[in-house]
């Protein structure tokens, strides 16, 4: 694995530190303002970059946080095969062994089930671990365990690879994810309201995530709870109502546009979200700006 990086990658030196002590011998960084001819041979254009060279020189790209245990878990799956073979002595041990899990059962006469699972499983093994269970099964069937979220999901619509390989998004996609220009369209093209909290900091996403993860579950039909990096993206904290830099919760219905930022002097529990939103719904909240006006509800 290399990681290319210039002063603008700064961050990642602490995390990349940790990851080197555990392999030095296989993992190395290159700094590609001193080395520049040696990025380009690698076509090296974005910074920094995390790759995994395998013995004969196919290169994988890491493209998850940059957080040395995320790094860590996209090394233990890229060093065995794309799909494992579980059965029920040790199908516990590898259930807990990553976030995202997907377990393959083959119907008696199934001989094509195999085939689409590692097709996939090639695609998304950087991301996801993946295996193949002997045990038996009446209906083929591939079982997914979101461990962060503690979710589990199971389809035996397996006719073609796309069914599956949209299985494996929707499982995969956390309760309350980190918003960023990158996903928001998926996000906003939801028909969902959003409940917005603004961060500066990832303990204080850990500490939110893990008290509104149950809120999250109970409300998941009709909002999407998600966090944003204030530090990222101070414009947005504005739009949806609140001071510049603030860390704070606001609600947003994309199809009308209302958005309805909580001013309320409470800590931000579950309990208290619950309320507003509760609030928003029997109109005793208005939209963001519109005092005079009737609101739709969420």
């Amino acid at each position: 694995m290399t990681a290319h990086s210039l002063p603008n990658s700064q961050a990642l030196k602490p995390e990349w530190t940790a990851i080197q002590s555990q392999d030095s011998e296989r993992i190395a960084s290159v700094d590609c303002s001193a080395h520049p001819k040696l990025c380009e041979e690698f076509q090296i254009s974005v910074f920094p970059t995390i790759r995994l060279y395998r013995q004969n020189g196919k290169p994988y790209r890491y493209r998850g946080p940059r957080k040395a245990a995320s790094i860590n878990g996209f090394l233990q799956r890229m060093l065995r095969p794309a799909v494992s073979h579980v059965s029920s002595k040790n199908t516990t041990s590898f259930l807990v062994g990553d976030e995202v899990v997907f377990v393959a059962q083959s119907a008696p006469g199934d001989t094509s089930l195999g085939g689409r699972f590692t097709t996939v499983a090639e695609k998304y093994r950087d991301r996801y671990s993946f295996a193949v269970s002997s045990d038996a099964s009446q209906l083929s069937t591939v079982i997914c365990y979101n461990n962060p979220d503690d979710l589990q999901r199971s389809t035996t619509e397996l006719a073609s690879p796309a069914s599956l390989e949209a299985f494996i998004k929707l499982c995969a996609m956390p309760l309350i994810p980190e918003l960023t220009r990158r996903n928001e369209i998926t996000y906003y093209a939801s028909g969902k309201s959003l409940v917005h909290y603004f961060i500066h900091t990832s303990s204080q996403r850990e500490t939110y995530v893990t008290e509104m993860l149950p809120l999250a579950k109970k409300y998941h039909e009709y909002l999407h709870f998600t966090t944003t990096d204030a530090n990222e993206y101070p414009d947005a904290v504005e739009m949806m109502g609140l001071r510049r830099g603030a860390t704070g919760l606001s609600v947003q219905n994309p199809s009308n546009g209302d958005v309805f930022p909580y001013t309320g002097r409470q800590k931000i529990t579950a309990g208290v979200v619950e309320t507003f939103l509760v609030d928003i719904i029997q109109g005793r909240v208005k939209p963001w700006g519109q005092d005079n006006v009737e609101h739709e509800e969420l």
